[in-house]
């Protein structure tokens, strides 16, 4: 009786404890394996939204102005003119301002020689301008399209037809930039395209 108590006593054999240590470790590689899949994957995947996030605000930031468009007189500072590499108008969704208040701005793109990059400068009348976008070399260019579909590089054009007459802003804008998430905005004008004529611009004005 006494014998056989300490023979189930007498414990585990240098060998056993060698196995269950084998089995323990690769037991633990593979979980520390498949967790660092795990947050490799969880670290692209985040990168990847983050990256398309932010591509998603700058093209918003961009375009929001652009589709708040409005017409003005013409010898308002909101009358809209554009070439390729600036235009100015009158708009209801401005970055600073409040929204639905018509409110005079300007987008420009202007090239940097020292570090040859563009940079797409936002200007707001009574705030500091503000760089939307930069992007290497000298690249980039507005163009407008009105009712007859012709993009042109500048608005108003120079020899207006009939038809580009009656558009005191274009229907739609485009900016082609150098930046690799989206290179081209083609940026749809939303409100209307004239404004009323005034008495005063008409041959019916009364003299002074």
């Amino acid at each position: 009786m006494t014998r056989n108590n300490r023979n189930r006593q007498r414990g585990f054999t240098l060998l056993e404890v060698i196995v269950v240590l084998m089995i323990s470790s690769l037991i633990a590689t593979i979980l520390v394996q498949g967790l660092s899949l795990v947050l490799n994957t969880r670290f692209r995947v985040m990168s990847a939204l983050t990256r398309i996030e932010t591509a998603g605000l700058q093209t918003n930031i961009i375009v929001t102005p652009l589709r708040g468009l409005l017409p003005d007189h013409q010898d308002e500072l909101g009358f809209f003119a554009g070439n390729t590499r600036q235009l100015k108008g009158l708009t209801l969704s401005p970055l600073h301002g409040t929204t639905g208040a018509p409110t005079v701005f300007s987008m420009a793109l202007e090239h940097k020689t020292r570090d040859d990059e563009t940079v797409l400068n936002y200007l707001e009348n009574g705030y500091e301008p503000v760089e939307l976008a930069r992007w290497p070399g000298n690249v980039g260019e507005f163009s407008y399209v009105g009712r007859e579909g012709v993009w042109k590089n500048r608005w108003p054009v120079v020899l207006p037809t009939d038809a580009e007459k009656m558009l005191q802003v274009p229907r739609t804008i485009r900016l082609d930039t150098g930046l690799e998430t989206r290179p081209v905005h083609v940026v749809r004008v939303m409100g209307p395209h004239n404004r009323p004529v005034r008495l005063q611009d008409t041959p019916f004005r009364t003299s002074q």
